[in-house]
């Protein structure tokens, strides 16, 4: 009995200390963010902070979550061990899309009508940089190498690519009609575009920047994109069709399509799980996707207009 009794204690201890994996979703029309267990499937905690988030970028080195608020002119510094914000960066204008260095050293955040980029130190985050970018910045990504941010630059119908030291502008890649979301391999030799206008994804070779893009046809108004670790596949939301294209690198095609909410935005993959986590707008919702059935698990029910632009777990 004394055995047993141990085992079951022992098993509750290793059941609490159970690595938890975290979403951080904005809701923009309630100004809140919704922290959910991926594991568990459901919401934690919801945090309240600046007007309008937006985008999110997530640190586990820093144990922080960076929150545009794109009508407060802020970013919202959440502590991830306390589930609480414990700073706000006033920025002028209006903050969208957002991204940390991999050093995590530098906070790149888009503009949206300002047309610039500001880079913010994260350990001073007076120390502010700023660089014109292109037409309406919306989607940013660093190269694992830490040496270029792209970004999309919707207004332009270009990808901008930027030298982060300088914030020199190195090349604008022409690409569909109203870029938005943007990802690399995880090698960083492609980038992928989504063409909100086209209904198109543009493959860029990074080796050869010079060569025009490669062109998939997804679903209606895609949005967000994200490659999976192996560099095998993507995973494209679509806000008028409401559904998630899964994309083969290999031949480079839609191999399915899933539905999801009403006005899927953005998307992360929880990788320790085998889950794809779909933010929905207009069903204050997310969409957890089971990747090797290639298909909806759960449906939990967030804040009001959920986006979640930008990488939004951590783990």
């Amino acid at each position: 009995m004394k055995n047993f009794v141990w085992l079951l204690a022992l098993s509750m201890s290793l059941s609490a200390c159970q690595h938890q994996t975290l979403a951080y979703i904005t809701n923009q029309g309630d100004h809140t963010v919704s922290v959910i267990d991926t594991r568990q499937q459901k919401i934690m905690h919801t945090i309240t902070v600046g007007k309008a988030p937006v985008g999110v970028a997530v640190s586990k080195k820093l144990q922080r979550v960076y929150v545009t608020n794109v009508e407060g002119a802020s970013i919202s510094v959440i502590d991830s061990t306390q589930q609480k914000v414990i700073q706000t960066i006033p920025v002028k204008g209006s903050p969208v899309g957002i991204t940390l260095s991999p050093d995590n050293q530098t906070l790149y955040v888009a503009d949206w009508y300002s047309d610039r980029i500001l880079a913010i130190s994260t350990s001073n985050v007076n120390s502010q940089r700023t660089v014109i970018a292109g037409k309406a910045p919306a989607g940013l990504v660093v190269s694992p190498d830490n040496q270029t941010l792209y970004v999309a630059a919707r207004d332009s119908n270009q990808v901008v690519a930027i030298d982060t030291s300088s914030l020199s502008i190195q090349k604008r890649i022409d690409v569909g009609k109203h870029p938005f979301g943007i990802a690399l391999s995880h090698d960083g030799k492609q980038l992928f575009s989504v063409n909100v206008y086209d209904n198109t994804v543009s493959v860029v070779d990074i080796t050869n920047t010079d060569q025009p893009p490669y062109t998939i046809k997804v679903g209606e108004h895609p949005y967000c994109v994200i490659a999976n670790p192996e560099n095998t596949q993507l995973y494209v939301t679509n806000t008028q069709d409401d559904s998630v294209s899964v994309i083969d690198l290999a031949t480079r095609k839609v191999i399915t399509t899933m539905n999801v909410g009403m006005t899927p935005e953005g998307l992360s993959l929880d990788t320790e799980n085998n889950l794809l986590l779909v933010a929905n707008w207009g069903t204050n919702s997310v969409s957890v996707i089971d990747i090797a059935q290639k298909k909806v698990i759960s449906t939990i029910k967030t804040g009001d207009k959920s986006r979640a632009f930008g990488q939004f777990i951590l783990q």
